[in-house]
């Protein structure tokens, strides 16, 4: 089966918010004698929140009790600083006009709540962009589970074979390859030569370098 459908991570890939929950992790997190290094916070990225404090709560050794109270505040942060000092990545509107000019669907899965994708959307102006977009945020399991791009592809009325994601993080490209879907892989710069990124179909510096010419060899 050919690609018809392209489905968007967002946190790190079309928003420059992971500097942004890093920021109100470790404000929040201080609090609590936990403070990551960002290379520790960089094995984390794509998780859901409550993973993210579950993993790290637990690796430190403190008490899990309020873990749901401690994510909403983390949230509720990260919606502030979105709000105040959000930016879209670079070549965010180049991948969006060359999806459309193909005539493919076009879904976004992301690990946050629907209200900081609501937020996000409204903030770089890709509100009515997606034909649907999914959270995993009440979903049984997170990335790198594949569940929310599943749920997008079955929205979208897509197999999962038909499908591209575009992410940044290692846990959505295992998500997207664990769901049986091709994946585009666009890394920070201080992890591009990531030998981990070889498990993707195709590694990009931006989006701006999405072209014809690399997006068909994914329908080999």
């Amino acid at each position: 089966m050919k690609i018809n459908t392209v489905i968007f991570d967002m946190d790190g890939l079309l928003i420059d918010s992971e500097p942004l929950w890093f920021e109100a992790a470790t404000e929040i997190m201080q609090n609590f004698g936990i403070v990551l290094s960002q290379e520790e916070y960089n094995t984390s990225t794509g998780l859901r929140t409550k993973e993210f404090l579950h993993y790290w709560f637990t690796y430190f050794q403190k008490d899990l009790t309020n873990l749901a109270e401690i994510e909403k505040n983390i949230t509720e942060l990260v919606i502030s600083k979105v709000i105040t000092k959000g930016d879209a990545m670079s070549g965010v509107n180049h991948a969006i006009q060359f999806v459309q000019s193909l005539g493919l669907k076009i879904g976004l899965a992301s690990s946050s709540p629907i209200k900081l994708i609501n937020t996000v959307v409204e903030k770089i102006n890709l509100k009515n962009i997606f034909s649907i977009i999914t959270s995993a945020e009440h979903l049984p399991f997170g990335k790198p589970h594949p569940e929310v791009f599943l749920q997008c592809a079955e929205k979208l009325n897509s197999h999962p074979i038909e499908c591209v994601c575009i992410e940044d993080s290692f846990n959505g490209m295992i998500a997207a390859k664990a769901g049986r879907m091709k994946c585009i892989i666009v890394p920070t710069p201080l992890q591009f030569d990531d030998n981990r990124w070889h498990a993707a179909d195709l590694k990009l510096n931006d989006l701006t370098q999405l072209n014809i010419q690399n997006f068909m060899t994914l329908n080999k």
